[in-house]
């Protein structure tokens, strides 16, 4: 009866650890799916920055202003800026 006991609880360690290692692949991949889409996203703010500084011949400073750039944006935008 023991060894039947030990054999399921083997069997569902196995099934656990396959179940994680398959949700952590699942993670892995929406991190770098997330982390391209920032990327994406921080080019696009960078370009809409430059055309606002062009249009308006303002700093990089008051183009993100106009544009309503938070600050925590600003200081990602600003260093592609200058």
């Amino acid at each position: 009866m023991s060894s039947v006991i030990a054999h399921i609880e083997k069997r569902g360690r196995r099934e656990a650890e396959k179940q994680f290692l398959a949700e952590k692949k699942s993670w892995s991949q929406e991190k770098k799916d997330l982390t391209q889409e920032s990327g994406e996203m921080l080019f696009t703010l960078v370009i809409l920055a430059q055309k606002t500084m062009i249009e308006l011949g303002c700093s990089a400073q008051n183009a993100c202003t106009q544009l309503g750039y938070s600050a925590s944006i600003c200081q990602k935008v600003l260093p592609f800026l200058n």
